[in-house]
């Protein structure tokens, strides 16, 4: 990965920036009990500093936000993908009943920012940033305000992530000296790494399998919003399609129909192309048909299947 990031970039480091995202500071003294309850991930097991990928699903098991959970000793930080702040709060506060949580959106006063590529982690430090390992978050004072550096969410394997307040964002990336990254490149990058994107790659019609997301959800933990569903299809291994990586032999388009031998066995999710790594894409494919080396037809474009979706 970090010969293919140099290639498509140029650079051993570069800076993306990351709109959208939110932050929400979950607190009350049943705020570990009230989220375990709620999301995917197991909750009840994170220690200070702890970082878990996790998801919110509805009642018949589909996904309706990603988001990464933060535990501080005093209150639990999610960090929400893009456009799902106001939907996960929505069912959140609808669920407290007698419950002593409270949650407060600190999203206005924040910027979040990744850094990406093998030089990620030096450029990071030269600022004072520490190295959290992975499954790990930790806190450093920059210009007078308090950043949080996360281990993990990026679309390199050696990246990171700062959420940073607004008043010193535009600082830090002043101190960090590095080459802003091409939406272009960030997409090609992630398609590269298998990752599937909220909106794009998956949301309301798909069960957390399907795209391959088992590492966000807790199978050990008890009731939690769409486990029943969840539960029964890791038993049985009942999923019909799953999210794939295909290398094509030019650029398709997102939506496309695929086949094999005329019939209809999946859709394109996502696609990029380089130089570099040539024609990419995500798509689902019936489960049957999703093993690396499986030759499929899109839209009159050969493709091949190269692996399935990786990590959030």
């Amino acid at each position: 990965m970090a010969e293919i990031f140099e290639a498509v970039t140029g650079a051993r480091a570069a800076l993306r920036r990351l709109p959208g995202r939110g932050l929400v500071r979950t607190t009350g003294a049943d705020r570990v009990r009230f989220l375990n309850g709620m999301l995917t991930a197991d909750v009840a097991k994170l220690a200070p500093g702890g970082l878990a990928p996790s998801l919110q699903l509805d009642r018949k098991g589909h996904v309706l936000a990603e988001l990464w959970l933060l535990c501080e000793p005093e209150a639990l930080l999610l960090d929400v993908g893009p456009g799902s702040e106001a939907e996960l709060l929505a069912v959140l506060e609808k669920h407290v009943i007698a419950d002593d949580v409270a949650f407060q959106s600190l999203s206005a006063g924040v910027l979040e920012l990744g850094l990406e590529g093998p030089g990620a982690p030096a450029a990071a430090q030269a600022t004072g940033a520490p190295a959290p390992a992975p499954g790990s978050f930790a806190r450093a004072d920059f210009a007078g305000e308090s950043l949080l550096w996360l281990a993990e969410g990026s679309v390199s394997a050696e990246g990171l992530r700062v959420i940073a307040p607004r008043a010193v964002a535009a600082e830090l990336e002043r101190a960090l000296a590095l080459p802003l990254l091409d939406p272009g490149a960030a997409e090609l990058l992630r398609i590269h790494a298998a990752i599937p994107e909220l909106g794009r790659d998956v949301g309301p019609r798909n069960f957390p399998q399907e795209a391959r997301l088992e590492r966000a959800i807790s199978f050990k933990k008890g009731c939690y919003v769409g486990q029943e569903i969840v539960a029964r299809i890791q038993s049985r291994g009942a999923v019909n399609r799953v999210l794939v990586k295909l290398a094509t032999e030019s650029l398709v388009a997102p939506g496309a129909n695929i086949e094999i031998d005329g019939a209809s066995v999946g859709q394109v999710t996502s696609s990029a192309e380089s130089p570099v790594t040539g024609a990419l894409a995500l798509a689902y494919l019936k489960v049957e048909h999703a093993t690396p080396g499986q030759r499929v037809l899109i839209d009159s474009v050969g493709g091949e299947v190269t692996g399935g979706s990786s990590r959030l």
